[in-house]
């Protein structure tokens, strides 16, 4: 399957219109300005400063770099412009003769450079790669492309061929999927060739396998070094390099045709979201190492759920969907589009979690001890990886919409967004509804040729239709603009966790299509852990023009206080009402309480 360039898909309007918007207008230059506020864009210039730059501020900057590409592809904006440029030129001026650019060790640590396994050196390069692909494709910008092709030219050199480097893979992963991104553009199979060589070497030499890192985090492999990348059988390690590595083997997978790399993929996607995700599609579970527990591990209020491993998810399962074209990566990439990425940013674009909790008390400041965990969205955190992922993200969401397989002359609808397609192969357009109700509307022009459209049913939807198939409605013929309109019956939802998740067991959430809702205390006049949910069939929907979509009240119980902390009586409950909003919407009007999973009254 392949997917479509930001030049053929464009969206048009409703709820992720205006998110670009807030991301064109908001996001891209205040995160620009906090970055240079905090020196990162000065970092570019290698100069050297009383306070050394960080060993990953490049890869912050890179990541600005794609998202200003993506955005100046659609809309011209001449200070985004201005600013693009100079970092360009101080990266592509201050590379060194010999290809290597990083602005900490060219600087303040020369002779350590590819010394550091853990250091971010490939990390970062991977990302200036991205950013690179991007400014060639949208921009017909080649600067970072010649810099890029340069500095892989001195990777190989020291790594494959050399191999003088104290380490033979990166800490963490990126590299590998970047190598493949260049490979796709510009065709040359030593770019290909470097990337399997990171994937397949990983725990298969003796230099990593000496890694000190399991001492330092106290035996846990949070760089996934401990298990070959086709011996992997269960989600593990520090989540956001996990999905990095996965895209890259899933990619690798779909270029080479390798069928045992494609079921391996396959079965690592089942363990992350069979018993590893939770219900917003947020990914690892605990602070320590940012990573990925035992199955079923769960926690709500210690909760990590990096905003960065969100966005992992989601790109996984484009890969995926581009390697099988089945449609529950659809299903994934919407659960985590509309709650894990989302509720990483404030409505108004500037802000940002870093960590996502799934439950919030603010009688209990234990949370408060990681500044990264704080309720508080912040403008910008020591690690600011978070905020420029998801601006690249949201500019090249329209490219995760439709997926084709031309040979087989079959055309995918996988996310209902307002949004255009046109190029030599279809002309089509959907207007969406989503995520205020579930009615769509779908025009294709297949230019005369006979073609299978398929539309994913989403997961939450349980209405029967006559041509369903896989998990699509499909349609097959020659079509000429010709509307199918479908309403996929978006309503208020108990849902359920598995038992083995004990820490929801004898609970429930609250849905909405595709929305996982949550309740804030300033919504509701009782302490949240008193209420019991009731049926959802009398749930009223309040869709609103504001940034938060939809509110939401439903029929609940409150449990009423016992007279001492332990009794021998059973509850007493009284009629009450809940007030719900969007999960993504939470602590945009301060810090409050803030619940998901509530018991319920049957």
């Amino acid at each position: 399957m392949k997917t479509f360039s930001l030049k053929e898909s464009r969206i048009t309007d409703g709820f992720w219109a205006n998110r670009q918007k807030i991301n064109a207008e908001n996001t891209i230059p205040a995160v620009y300005n906090r970055f240079k506020e905090t020196g990162r864009f000065d970092a570019l210039k290698c100069e050297k400063k009383e306070t050394p730059s960080h060993v990953f501020w490049d890869s912050d900057a890179a990541k600005w770099l794609e998202s200003a590409a993506y955005l100046l592809s659609r809309k011209e904006d001449k200070q985004i412009r201005a600013w693009y440029d100079e970092a360009v030129e101080d990266i592509c001026k201050n590379q060194r003769e010999d290809g290597y650019f990083n602005s900490y060790f060219q600087v303040y640590a020369p002779e350590k450079i590819f010394t550091a396994r853990h250091d971010h050196e490939l990390y970062c390069a991977g990302h200036l790669f991205e950013a690179a692909v991007a400014g060639k494709k949208y921009l017909n910008d080649d600067r970072l492309l010649k810099f890029s092709e340069k500095y892989v030219d001195y990777i190989y050199e020291r790594f494959v061929e050399k191999q003088d480097t104290a380490f033979l893979t990166p800490g963490h992963q990126e590299i590998e999927l970047a190598l493949l991104k260049l490979y796709e553009l510009t065709g040359k199979e030593k770019y290909k060739e470097l990337s399997s060589y990171f994937l397949e070497k990983r725990a298969n030499n003796e230099k990593d396998l000496n890694d000190d890192i399991l001492e330092r985090w106290g035996g846990i492999d949070i760089t996934l070094t401990g298990t070959p990348i086709r011996k992997q059988t269960e989600a593990f390690g520090h989540a956001v390099r996990a999905m990095y590595l996965y895209i890259a083997m899933a990619d690798m997978a779909r270029i080479t045709g390798d069928e045992e790399l494609r079921k391996v993929t396959e079965r690592l996607f089942e363990s992350v979201t069979e018993n590893k995700m939770y219900i917003t599609g947020g990914i690892g579970s605990t602070n320590h190492a940012e990573r990925f527990t035992v199955p079923y591990h769960l926690p709500n209020e210690t909760s990590y759920a990096e905003t960065c491993a969100a966005v992992g998810l989601a790109f996984f399962c484009d890969r995926m969907q581009k390697l099988t074209g089945e449609a529950k990566y659809g299903h994934v990439f919407e659960r985590v589009l509309y709650n894990g990425i989302l509720s990483g940013i404030s409505l108004d674009g500037e802000s940002f979690f870093y960590v996502n909790h799934m439950e919030f008390q603010t009688s209990c400041d234990l949370l408060l001890k990681d500044g990264r965990a704080n309720p508080n969205r912040q403008k910008v955190f020591n690690t600011s990886c978070c905020p420029p992922n998801i601006s690249r993200f949201i500019e090249q969401l329209p490219s995760f919409i439709w997926y084709a397989d031309e040979e087989k002359n079959e055309l995918i609808l996988s996310q209902y967004i307002s949004s255009s397609l046109s190029n030599d192969f279809v002309d089509a357009s959907i207007t969406s509804s989503f995520p205020q109700s579930g009615k769509v509307c779908v025009k294709v022009n297949s230019k005369g040729k006979n073609i299978t459209l398929k539309l994913r049913i989403p997961h939450w939807c349980d209405k029967k239709f006559e041509n369903a198939k896989d998990g699509y409605l499909v349609y097959e013929g020659v079509f000429n603009g010709e509307e199918i309109c479908v309403d996929f019956d978006m309503r208020v939802r108990r849902t359920f966790a598995n038992a083995h998740a004990w820490e929801n067991t004898g609970k429930t959430a609250v849905t909405y299509g595709p929305i996982v809702l949550c309740a804030e205390g300033q919504d509701n006049d009782v302490n949240l852990g008193r209420i019991a949910i009731g049926c959802t069939k009398d749930a009223v929907v309040e869709k609103t023009d504001d940034d938060f979509a939809i509110r939401v009240t439903i029929p609940a119980y409150t449990i009423k206080n016992a007279k001492s902390l332990y009794t021998f009586d059973s509850p007493e409950y009284e009629e009450h009402s809940l007030r719900m909003v969007p999960y993504f919407t939470w602590s945009n009007r301060g810090v409050n309480d803030m619940r998901i999973w509530f018991s319920f009254k049957r």
